[in-house]
């Protein structure tokens, strides 16, 4: 057994369950889309050029050197050839959508855990939706509110109120600048 904390009928259920993601037209949908994108030499040349570009002007600007008006300029016409390329896009909403599947899995197993019993559809719904709306925010933070790209930006604080410390980093976050 891989997992000596799982009991073997843990085991046996986590194995059914994960059998029935392999065979999801949903999952396999999503995988043949991650695929494609992976065997287009072009898109993943754009998405590591944005991937590295975005990389270098954060760490720019973590090292207290705002970037300038021309690589910010560079950086969005970058993100927007991403948005723009159907490879790009299908892989960057297939890797949401298997995410997301994930992570409603895991809401269930913590209900699970916590309540002592199945949840509900219901409470699951009801439990993420309290997740989601605790920082209720959306743009570029990301989970981290000290991780704003806008460097004219004087309010990196995320707008679900929280210090970076307390911040929950469920969902996406933005900036209370409102420019994310």
């Amino acid at each position: 057994m891989a997992h000596t904390s799982l009991t073997p009928e843990l085991v046996s259920h986590a194995i059914a369950l994960a059998a029935e993601f392999a065979k999801s037209q949903k999952v396999i949908a999503a995988k043949a889309r991650i695929g494609l994108f992976y065997q287009n030499a072009e898109a993943t040349d754009l998405f590591r050029k944005v991937s590295e570009y975005g990389e270098e002007l954060r760490n720019k600007h973590m090292a207290g050197m705002p970037p300038a008006e021309e690589e910010l300029s560079k950086f969005d016409q970058l993100r927007a050839a991403v948005v723009e390329n159907e490879l790009c896009k299908g892989f960057l909403e297939s890797r949401q959508i298997l995410d997301d599947m994930l992570s409603v899995v895991n809401q269930y197993l913590c209900l699970a855990i916590e309540k002592g019993t199945a949840p509900t559809d219901e409470e699951v719904a009801e439990s993420m939706n309290q997740q989601m709306s605790a920082c209720s925010c959306g743009g570029g933070c990301h989970g981290d509110c000290g991780d704003c790209s806008n460097d004219s930006c004087e309010k990196h604080e995320c707008k679900c109120g929280k210090s970076e410390d307390e911040c929950c980093g469920g969902g996406d976050h933005a900036c209370q600048c409102g420019k994310h």
